[in-house]
């Protein structure tokens, strides 16, 4: 740590402690308000943007990847079909294995929540310049990584 005493690394992990659990709260709960009427929760949103980017999934790999159990990924996805947000179906193979998929009007969905969420990220990275960028991109990728999430390496 070259340069940095100790006191202000520590006030730098603080700070991330203190801002990072807030920032994801707050960037997973941005919802357009049409999306919002439509009645669909905040963790049905989350299900359905992690089903527009990961394609179809067993209700199993779709528990995973939200992080929640398979019981809880069934409480959300029932209402998400009665609502014809997604489609529910029988695996061929193996009768038991059942995979979830977005309708067309899901997909729209999951395209206005992710645009609103990408014009958000936009706005706050603009008085940034290109580098500022790359090296908060890195630290995050960095936590990320501590924290045993899937990270994509460029």
């Amino acid at each position: 740590m070259m340069g940095k005493t100790p006191e202000k690394g520590d006030m730098v992990v603080s700070e991330v402690l203190r801002l990072v659990p807030g920032l994801g709260r707050t960037l997973s709960s941005s919802i357009p308000s049409k999306v919002i009427h439509q009645g669909v929760s905040t963790a049905q949103v989350r299900a359905i943007v992690h089903l527009a980017e990961h394609g179809p999934l067993t209700m199993g790999d779709l528990a995973r990847g939200l992080r929640i159990t398979t019981p809880s990924t069934t409480g959300l996805i029932n209402p998400l079909a009665r609502m014809g947000l997604v489609d529910r179906d029988r695996d061929d193979e193996d009768r038991r294995v059942v995979r979830v998929k977005l309708t067309s009007k899901a997909k729209t969905m999951a395209g206005q929540v992710v645009a609103q969420r990408r014009t958000e990220v936009q706005q706050a990275l603009e008085g940034m310049d290109a580098t500022a960028q790359e090296d908060f991109l890195q630290g995050l990728r960095r936590l990320a990584v501590a924290y045993n999430l899937d990270v994509e390496e460029d």
